[in-house]
């Protein structure tokens, strides 16, 4: 029995706590799907955009004990989830959001995010979360781009083959159905 693409969105969505939002998942439904490898050649982001998305999504998901964003194809499904489930309005405030998000980060550090050391490109990319998360400064185009971001990025991997198995917890046939067990007991989310 092979996992369920549209149970584990539906579940995805649960985990995410309902961030799903319908494009991307528009998207996922109709086949767009994560492409294993760090080797990824960009087809529609130019060598830029397409730098920036694989940064920040393995700042979002980085590698730990488990394989980060880029391992699981992430990049190249944020790519073709804008550029073949995003309508044209929805795929320019993507692409203009990128910039915007480069600008926030000239004007706090002089320089655009691809270029910043990788620890301020952390800090930034997290305190960008954070304003967005907080529901704080969601009318600038930068720190909402960045919930847009995150969402594909943990779309995309949490729907990746990695992220299902590796990551969450899996099994083809599970046993017995237990409603009400202590998490430390299970000690992940369940993928399906």
């Amino acid at each position: 029995m092979s996992m369920d693409r549209r149970e584990a969105i539906k579940r995805t969505a649960l985990i995410m706590g309902g961030l799903v939002f319908a494009p991307s998942a528009m998207g996922v439904l109709n086949g767009c799907k994560a492409r294993p490898g760090v080797d990824w050649n960009p087809e529609f982001f130019d060598n830029d955009q397409a730098r920036f998305v694989t940064v920040l999504s393995d700042i979002i998901i980085p590698d730990t004990d488990t394989p980060g964003a880029s391992a699981a194809g992430v990049p190249a499904f944020i790519e073709e989830m804008v550029f073949t489930a995003y309508d044209e309005d929805a795929r320019e405030r993507f692409l203009s959001g990128l910039e915007a998000f480069n600008d926030l980060a000239r004007e706090e550090h002089g320089n655009r995010y691809l270029d910043l050391d990788p620890e301020v490109q952390f800090q930034f990319a997290d305190s960008q979360n954070r304003l967005a998360v907080g529901g704080e400064h969601l009318d600038e185009p930068g720190t909402a781009f960045f919930l847009v971001m995150k969402e594909l990025t943990m779309m995309g991997y949490f729907t990746s083959e990695i992220g299902a198995t590796q990551t969450l917890r899996y099994e083809k046939v599970p046993g017995r159905y237990e409603g009400c067990i202590p998490f430390d007991e299970v000690g992940k989310t369940w993928a399906t």
